[in-house]
């Protein structure tokens, strides 16, 4: 016999398992867009809920029409047979259902029996049902729905139920009738916890009064002459009698009301109220806090509960008895009730309220306990601020910010250690190839990080269009290669950009340095006509500049004199115009240091514009040079050091990519003149 009950329980698994597999995936992908089109015409976009995915957005130009859900994946819904079925449900925003379909069913009554269509007609008429109000409770001649279908009434009144019961859900899931803004209650944090851990937890609140405080300070007419032990006590010895045993809490959090009256007691019971309503549960051993008169009365007159002055009493309407705490461990209570608190007493569950219960003296006054109930922070969603989409993209970029700030915390200290370093020629050649190879890889090719001379146009057009941080934070790459350029022309000039961090200079500088392995000779202008050359930068922003007061399209046509987006950015993936010009330059880079660079970069012209506030240029000179030495002005790549005319051997930091070649030739004993004399006459002395 065993067997056999055995391989039907067996059966009877398989066969629900079985079903439960018909159900599965995400929403998205059970549900037909047919659906979607019948309960909200007018939408075009959908979204899973931020909160719960089991619900799903549905919007039209960015307004919210309503949610889409399920009431298997709400409520795990069950038939009559314990079989399971879905009804996709339509949730309007002020609470009334917008359309429910059945669409999977598996029951062998509606096979046989009943025709389906009958059941799909009925679970269609939910449409407008409001779920803010409460589920009827079912009466003796009265279905729990007027229409509850005849010979199916058990499982037309459990899909009514499900899908009231998963309505509400996804209605407090969405904080439809909740606090739009500020903090509010966490309904549906689920913990399984038992007795000890919800008073660790701080969700229910206790209070213990001894006999002998009682005698001292209460005594009331009807209290029995036996007064009970109870088994657990903390704070005494267990031998101490009990006057009353007291736990207080508030019902609504599942964490707190499935553990107290079970899940399934809980959805049943929660269901009946309006969804704007509330409940605290109490349980008390001892004294009764409901009385006896109650009944008669139809209040509840030694219990009130009071939050800031608002003074909430109760009637027969508003009690729920129950038998038992559900958590496990708990103590048996002798009266447990849940008390209904409506939306209209305005309470708010989460500010901290006391329950006051009311006792005689000898003297036949009033005498108050008062246990205070504050509520966890742990079932209390605090709204979090926005985050402005720059910090989003911050943090998705946090890798990359490190790798920036790692290659400018290098480059600062190339720069501070410039000195040392110049004394080691190959090895800060290799160096310097190393960090020019990274810029235009990873900085430009990779990470997109060009400055470009609209990044300078942005600040120059504050005044117009306003200092939108947004604007600028939004590419944080960017963002900080700009702040480091800036900081270090207001300190050195234009080169540490211009000779390190710029991708397409980089690109420039690599070609003539293979061009120099192989051999192919430079073809420089005459000395002579720089000066006039280098005004032709200044001439194009100047020019750049004024346009974008007048018209930016115009401006951002003129900009395209910039290659970076050809070369860079785009990875010469645009119109053959485009790619031509910018390979032109390229080419020209072979034969010329930097031609782009020192004569047509507008933005080269604005950071050197900015370098004339510098306040040092850390480059070192001597009184010889320029008169009579010239190495260091035939050794500069970019003849940014004159060899003729007033400034004759003179650093022009404005032309200067700082690639520290003139400092090499300072340290070089071999080569530098003033130190190549010092070191024949050291011999000579010797």
């Amino acid at each position: 016999m065993k067997n056999i009950a055995l391989l039907i329980s067996t059966f009877f698994l398989f066969n629900v398992n079985f079903s439960y597999a018909e159900i599965t995936g995400n929403i998205e992908d059970r549900l037909e867009k047919s659906l979607i089109i019948e309960y909200f015409p007018p939408y075009d976009e959908t979204n899973i809920n931020a909160i719960d995915k089991r619900i799903l957005e549905i919007k039209s130009n960015g307004t919210l029409l309503g949610y889409i859900f399920s009431t298997w994946d709400m409520v795990k819904s069950l038939g009559y047979d314990r079989q399971p079925y879905e009804i996709m449900v339509g949730l309007n925003t002020n609470g009334t259902i917008a359309g429910a379909t059945l669409t999977y069913h598996n029951e062998p009554l509606f096979v046989h029996d009943i025709s389906e269509e009958y059941l799909e007609d009925f679970v269609k008429n939910s449409e407008g049902l409001d779920v803010s109000k409460g589920l009827p409770r079912v009466s003796k001649g009265a279905p729990l729905r007027a229409d509850t279908l005849h010979r199916g009434t058990i499982s037309s009144n459990l899909m009514h139920e499900a899908l009231f019961k998963s309505a509400r859900s996804a209605a407090i899931s969405a904080n439809l009738f909740g606090v739009k803004n500020g903090n509010r209650l966490d309904f549906l944090k689920v913990e399984n916890l038992n007795w000890d851990q919800l008073l660790e937890k701080d969700y229910i609140t206790t209070k213990r009064i001894l006999l002998k405080e009682a005698k001292e300070k209460f005594y009331n007419i009807g209290l029995p002459d036996k007064i009970i032990n109870l088994p657990r006590l903390k704070e005494t010895s267990t031998s101490e009698k009990i006057f009353m045993d007291i736990a207080i809490g508030l019902n609504n959090p599942r964490s707190i009301g499935n553990n107290i009256l079970g899940e399934w007691r809980y959805d049943k019971i929660m269901s009946l109220y309006d969804a704007k309503d509330y409940a605290i549960v109490i349980a008390a051993t001892g004294y009764s806090f409901k009385g006896s008169d109650w009944r008669r009365t139809k209040n509840f007159e030694r219990i009130r509960v009071i939050q800031e002055g608002n003074i909430i009493t109760f009637k027969a309407t508003d009690h729920t008895r129950l038998s038992k705490v559900n958590a496990q461990n708990a103590p048996k209570y002798k009266e447990i009730s849940l008390f209904r608190i409506s939306a209209e007493k305005n309470f708010n569950p989460i500010k901290p309220w006391y329950l006051e219960i009311s006792y005689f003296n000898e003297e036949n006054s009033s005498q108050k306990i008062i246990i205070p109930y504050i509520l966890s922070d742990e079932l209390i969603i605090k709204p979090e601020k926005e985050l402005a989409m720059w910090v989003n993209v911050w943090l998705e970029s946090k890798f990359r910010i490190l790798i920036l700030s790692l290659a400018l915390v290098i480059l600062s200290l190339i720069t501070i250690f410039q000195d040392k370093m110049s004394k080691y020629r190959n090895i800060f050649k290799y160096i310097r190839i190393s960090y020019l190879s990274f810029t235009l890889i990873w900085i430009g090719w990779y990470a997109g990080a060009q400055l470009s001379i609209f990044n300078i146009l942005s600040l120059i057009r504050i005044p117009i269009t306003g200092a939108d941080l947004n604007y600028f934070l939004i590419d944080p790459l960017i963002f900080i290669i700009l702040a480091f350029t800036i900081i270090s022309a207001l300190i050195l000039g234009r080169g540490l950009f211009c000779g390190w961090l710029c991708p397409f200079g980089a690109l420039q500088e690599l070609i003539g340095w293979v061009a120099k392995n192989l051999s192919i000779k430079k073809k420089e202008i005459p000395e002579k006509y720089y000066t006039k050359l280098w005004t032709i930068k200044y001439f194009i922003l100047v020019t750049i500049i004024g346009m974008s007061f007048i018209s930016m399209e115009t401006a951002t046509t003129l900009a395209e004199v910039e290659p970076f987006k050809t070369a860079i950015m785009r990875h010469f993936n645009r119109g053959i115009p485009y790619v031509s010009y910018a390979i032109a330059l390229l080419c020209l880079s072979a034969f010329m240091e930097r031609g782009f660079c020192r004569f047509v970069c507008p933005l080269g012209a604005g950071l050197a514009i900015i370098g004339k506030l510098r306040i040092t240029d850390n480059l070192k000179r001597r009184e010889e040079c320029g008169s009579p030495c010239n190495l260091c002005s035939t050794s500069c790549p970019v003849n940014a050091i004159p060899s003729k005319g007033k400034d004759k051997g003179k650093i022009i930091m404005s032309e200067c990519f700082r690639c520290l070649d003139c400092q090499l030739e300072y340290v070089d004993a071999k080569r530098c003149p003033p130190l190549v004399k010092i070191e024949k006459f050291k011999v000579r002395v010797a």
